[in-house]
């Protein structure tokens, strides 16, 4: 039976068993935030259908490019920058899938620096709830619970950090040391030069900023404890980048989750789970961006070939 074939009390029940099957959320959760989807089910049944499809419906069961705590970790980082009640829900289904408090707390405060103060305090405000409420990670019940993806050649769990922090050289200056730090992250060869030069300008006038920043952007990173491996801290700035429409960082950063190991596919993954809570215009940053790159690599392929 097709959808034409049925009647629409039978579209919309089969709609509601699948809207709650795909989600495969808290009954709490379900009920009390995601349950309006059911009037609008009511009310047109054909565009949800689609919808449904294009939204958690699209990914299976079993992980595709992506593992489930990554792909909620990565909605609830993007909703948390839009203030909107679906970080908590979709934070909450990360945890109960299998990650770990502090791995949710990385993925906020990555995507804080892309995306300002509101995506650490809704993230923590979500974290803090679902510690009250006594939600234990890993506690719902699935094969795919725990099961995480490698990305690149890190882990989700990567523990590694520096022995030391980059103090520098005794003939380096602190305003050369960073710059030159500057330098080695946002490198011209992948699209970087405007940001360096921009921050390396920056460096000399007010060099306590940019130390300051550059600690919170990626060298904090360096020299902690991680609980995320540099893949998805990049995807969690994604996300934001690409809905606020900043096409260049969108680029640079793409560029920087490839060099660490990440494949396109699940690269287009990560902005196609962004489509239900920022819209399209989070996927052609994305598709656009991946498209730059290919085409790039395509050409100095070709170039190579012919040397």
């Amino acid at each position: 039976m097709n959808m034409a074939e049925e009647t629409h009390a039978q579209k919309v029940a089969l709609l509601i068993e699948k809207h709650v099957r795909d989600r495969n959320m808290d009954p709490e959760s379900i009920a009390k935030h995601y349950s309006i989807n059911h009037f609008g089910f009511e009310l047109d049944p054909d565009y949800f259908d689609v919808r449904l499809r294009m939204g958690w419906g699209f990914f299976t069961d079993k992980p595709r490019h992506l593992d489930h705590m990554t792909r909620n970790m990565l909605i609830s980082v993007l909703l948390a920058f839009r203030d909107r009640p679906g970080c908590y829900h979709q934070g909450k289904k990360g945890v109960m899938m299998g990650a770990t408090y502090e791995q949710m707390l990385e993925a906020y405060e990555a995507g804080h620096i892309v995306g300002g103060g509101p995506v650490l305090m809704n993230g923590m405000q979500a974290l803090k709830r679902m510690w009250d409420e006594g939600v234990k990670p890993g506690c719902q019940a699935s094969p795919w619970t725990g099961k995480w993806v490698q990305l690149g050649p890190s882990t989700a769990g990567s523990t590694a950090s520096k022995q030391k922090s980059d103090d520098g050289t005794a003939s380096e200056s602190r305003e050369e040391r960073l710059i030159r730090l500057i330098g080695e992250y946002y490198r011209a060869e992948q699209g970087g030069e405007r940001l360096q030069k921009d921050l390396s300008y920056v460096a000399r006038i007010d060099p306590d900023f940019v130390e300051g920043y550059i600690k919170l952007a990626w060298g904090i990173f360096d020299l902690k404890r991680c609980h995320l491996d540099p893949i998805r801290r990049e995807m969690a700035m994604l996300l934001i980048l690409a809905f606020q429409g900043r096409r260049e960082e969108v680029y640079i950063h793409t560029r920087k989750a490839i060099e660490f190991g990440a494949t396109t596919e699940q690269l287009l993954e990560a902005f196609e789970v962004g489509f239900t809570g920022g819209g399209s215009g989070v996927v052609f940053e994305g598709m656009h961006a991946l498209r730059r790159i290919h085409e790039e690599q395509s050409r100095g392929g070709s170039q190579k070939g012919r040397k």
